[in-house]
């Protein structure tokens, strides 16, 4: 690993909630409220539980293989050809994932922002933008997860001012889903965490190492935190039945809000949200090239580039692939449900035979 590619814990706190938090929080209250209803809000965090299971697998495991990073840990857990296929299965995973998010991007972007911009165009665009900033290594991307975090904030309170509309008899009667709603819910709700396993890659670029399970508490606290947020936001405002018929009610909950000085506060947050939505891209994107750069021994410092043009492209066609919006929104869901195998099942196989093999990894580290 370069020096260049040593990442703070503090800006691991950045990486992690960039990785979760992106363009798919728009749709969050329908999904999780389409079988919980009012106690949506409930589902949230019962989904948490997820990839909070899944950080402490994670961590256990790199505290076990502390010499290694991800690619030698998977060679050393599976044996050098099985290690190398599952960290290609992981990559095509990462591509699938990330092509979706570019897609469900570029539509918000289109029917917003740009309605009369070809949707290629718009992807495009996009990926050239993730290609630039994967391309620049691990401090960049880090150093601009931040900068995208703060760009957050004002749009937390831009969204906390629609509350004037807010009826909280939305919110009753609690506890009224039954259990099996409730689990639906949260099945979907869990999906949204989807980004936490970028720290398989990212935990080895640590240098506090012992600081990495309290700064994934905390990235894990803040994304529970805006998806409680903005889930109980547009209950209060919509209620869920009338959420089921919005694609994106986030987005009209800004509409809802009318300043004297502009019509459409939507728009300015759309705007500002597309530049803190490509995190999840970046992130996630950066973990699969790394890993591919490292697999395959590519001189980093002349070659690099080929690793980010060899994820970036079959994510562009991937992302064209989709006919419509509600084949990409189907996409989505796949991907989201891909997460149990790429964020738990994959990290779970992996800290199981690392305890089963403990010694035969020590003698090899």
């Amino acid at each position: 690993m370069n020096k260049s590619d040593s990442v703070s814990s503090t800006q691991l706190f950045y990486i992690i909630t960039g990785a979760q938090i992106g363009i798919g929080i728009f749709a969050l209250p329908r999904l999780v409220s389409a079988h919980a209803q009012q106690d949506a809000w409930i589902a949230v965090l019962i989904g948490a539980l997820l990839p909070l299971l899944s950080l402490f697998i994670i961590v256990n495991l790199g505290r076990r293989m502390p010499g290694s990073n991800f690619v030698t840990m998977n060679q050393q857990l599976f044996g050098r050809w099985l290690g190398t296929i599952m960290i290609f299965i992981f990559i095509i995973y990462i591509i699938f994932f990330e092509s979706t998010v570019i897609r469900i991007f570029s539509e918000i972007t289109s029917i917003f922002l740009l309605p009369r911009t070809p949707l290629t165009v718009i992807i495009f665009t996009v990926v050239l933008t993730a290609v630039y900033i994967m391309n620049k290594g691990a401090q960049v991307v880090a150093r601009l997860n931040a900068i995208f975090f703060w760009i957050m904030i004002p749009l937390v309170f831009l969204g906390l001012s629609a509350l004037v509309h807010a009826d909280y008899t939305n919110l009753l009667p609690v506890g009224e889903a039954n259990f099996k709603a409730l689990a639906r819910s949260a099945l979907s709700s869990a999906t949204s965490y989807a980004g936490i396993e970028v720290l398989l890659v990212f935990y080895f670029f640590i240098q506090q190492k012992e600081r990495i399970l309290r700064v994934g508490l905390l990235s894990l606290g803040w994304t529970v935190s805006m998806y409680l947020l903005v889930t109980i936001t547009c209950l209060l405002i919509f209620g869920a039945d009338f959420m089921q018929m919005n694609n994106w009610p986030v987005l009209t909950a800004f509409k809802t809000i009318s300043f004297a000085l502009f019509e459409r506060p939507e728009i300015i947050a759309l705007a500002l949200w597309l530049v803190v939505g490509i995190r999840p891209i970046m992130n996630l994107g950066f973990a699969a090239v790394y890993s591919l750069n490292e697999v395959l021994q590519v001189n980093r410092d002349k070659y690099f580039y080929l690793s980010v043009i060899a994820i970036a492209l079959p994510m562009f066609i991937l992302a064209l692939w989709p006919q419509n919006l509600l084949i990409a929104f189907k996409w989505s869901e796949y991907a989201g449900y891909l997460f149990f195998l790429g964020g738990l099942l994959y990290p779970l196989l992996m800290l199981a035979i690392a305890v089963i093999r403990k010694k035969e990894i020590d003698n090899v580290g």
